[in-house]
């Protein structure tokens, strides 16, 4: 779960390493783990968005991510790009 976690913030914050102010990908992120809307995300957010997003990988609720379950969701993901 942890490595979840840090690639999660990786790619939140991957981009603005490059640029001081966030582009819209990166607001539309931390939009999606504001799940309080008040403008702020907290570790309490982050850890529910972590499990949100793992319940959405783990397609046979095994509590296990396979290969083959990364590999459906980079597939989900590029055809919404």
């Amino acid at each position: 779960m942890v490595w979840l976690r840090i690639i999660v913030i990786f790619f939140l914050f991957l981009s603005s390493v490059k640029s001081a102010e966030l582009n819209q990908q990166e607001i539309t992120y931390f939009k999606i783990i504001d799940l309080n809307n008040d403008g702020f995300v907290s570790i309490e957010e982050i850890n529910q968005s972590i499990n949100i997003i793992f319940q959405l990988i783990d397609i046979n609720k095994d509590q296990l991510i396979s290969s083959s379950e990364l590999e459906e969701l980079k597939e989900i993901v590029e055809m919404l790009q």
